[in-house]
């Protein structure tokens, strides 16, 4: 089949595969400005959860940063690169253990136990969650690769929802319901999963395996310069006293 021959959405130029590349790696830097903002999702997300506000999550929803990592890792493992894989998993698992962190402390202080229309223990339920994360993981891999489609992200912020069932885990461990954190972790597992299969779709259709060099040149060149980075910061440090 050739180019011309199909759907416009699947039409991207070179040009535009390496800006999505550049925009997903700079979004998922571990700086302070990333886990600023992971912080201040998850309290708000947390304190949602507690007063059982939908309003307050979708707030927190769309404040978090946690897609983009996500997204990276679809890259990552579309392309068969170990470096973003690598890159883009401990960002991911540091920021599980942040939200986690924050919802437990949040419980701790407020008190209080989850009481959300999220979860659901039944199988229907889980797939359906699959499901939505599944489309939920095309629709923000086409607004991240179409930059005239991203004023969706937003809303595809508010479809993926792994960061509340991550938050109940936190607030579930602080008060040592285990029932809710099985299906918590039943919850985010699906999402998760969904999220990543659904992006990888997309990243095949619109050809990114034909970017893995550059990914893989752009990983590298990352972890390069946080490496700079950091012994810039010891240097000032020595310096300074």
């Amino acid at each position: 089949m050739g180019t011309k021959n199909l759907p416009v959405i699947l039409h991207i130029t070179s040009r535009d595969r390496y800006a999505t590349i550049e925009d997903l790696f700079k979004r998922s830097q571990s700086d302070s400005v990333y886990y600023t903002f992971l912080f201040l999702s998850s309290v708000i997300i947390a304190a949602g959860l507690l007063f059982n506000s939908i309003t307050v999550m979708i707030g927190g929803m769309l404040v978090t940063p946690l897609l983009t990592p996500l997204l990276l890792l679809s890259l990552g493992i579309s392309v068969g690169e170990f470096h973003t894989i690598r890159k883009a998993s401990i960002l991911l698992l540091q920021s599980i253990f942040v939200v986690i962190g924050v919802s437990f402390l949040i419980s701790i202080i407020f008190g209080g136990g989850v009481d959300s229309v999220l979860l659901g223990d039944s199988l229907r339920v889980a797939m359906l969650y699959f499901f939505v994360a599944l489309v939920a993981g095309v629709a923000a891999t086409f607004g991240w690769a179409r930059k005239e489609s991203a004023d969706i992200l937003p809303g595809v912020a508010v479809a993926v929802a792994f960061l509340p069932p991550l938050a109940m885990i936190g607030i579930s461990l602080s008060g040592l319901d285990f029932e809710t954190l099985r299906l918590a972790l039943w919850t985010f597992t699906f999402n998760i999963v969904g999220v990543l299969l659904g992006s990888m779709i997309v990243f095949s259709l619109l050809k990114f395996y034909k970017t893995g060099r550059v990914i893989e040149h752009e990983a590298i060149h990352q972890e390069e310069q946080k490496k700079e980075t950091q012994e810039a910061a010891v240097a000032e440090t020595k310096q300074s006293k």
